[in-house]
């Protein structure tokens, strides 16, 4: 699929469901259509960036690699979006990100994720964290902020600190997953994800 018709099937906003599929494959075909869809994840305001950026979002659960090489784009992007979808979906990427990174240690995602970016997603994470964020965010922002701690020793107090003034009022979701967070930075224990 061209650029062109690629970018006018996000448009349309039609069979969003119907074309998903074919939409994450000719990203997987041409990993120069990812371009496109940052492109489209920073019209902030509109409604395609949300269907731009779940299609991001299960392109790199098939294939993580491919975003790297627009892995600068993605980071600058974070601070950027504000629609609760295209939040969500930057939210997963970066924990993907983290796993492949602290957990898998893939020498592929090391070499590719530079201080700057993982300083970006520390700084988002925690804007998450404290703003008026559905939960799915809180909770992969939560484990890519505890991952995130076991390189940058300091993150793993705050993010306490954060959760436990959190839990008095969060949801039930928030609060087991801050639990099982808070218990692994204060047990220094991995966190099962």
């Amino acid at each position: 699929m061209d650029k062109i018709t690629f970018s006018n099937y996000i448009d349309a906003g039609i069979n969003r469901l119907d074309n998903r599929q074919l939409l994450i494959q000719s990203c997987l075909n041409d990993p120069s259509l990812i371009k496109v869809l940052l492109t489209k994840m920073k019209q902030i305001d509109s409604e395609e960036s949300n269907f731009a950026s779940r299609i991001l979002e299960l392109t790199c659960k098939e294939d993580l690699k491919i975003l790297a090489p627009y892995i600068d784009d993605f980071s600058s992007l974070l601070s950027l979006v504000k629609l609760d979808g295209v939040v969500r979906s930057c939210a997963k990427i970066c924990e993907l990100l983290c796993i492949q990174y602290f957990l898998k240690k893939d020498s592929f995602f090391i070499k590719t994720l530079k201080e700057e970016h993982l300083e970006k997603m520390t700084e988002v994470g925690f804007n998450w964290m404290i703003t008026d964020q559905k939960i799915a965010v809180q909770a992969y922002t939560m484990q890519t902020l505890y991952l995130l701690g076991t390189k940058y020793n300091w993150i793993h107090e705050e993010l306490a600190l954060n959760l436990e003034n959190g839990i008095p009022t969060g949801s039930t979701g928030y609060v087991n997953r801050a639990r099982k967070v808070i218990k692994a930075i204060r047990t220094k224990t991995p966190l099962k994800l």
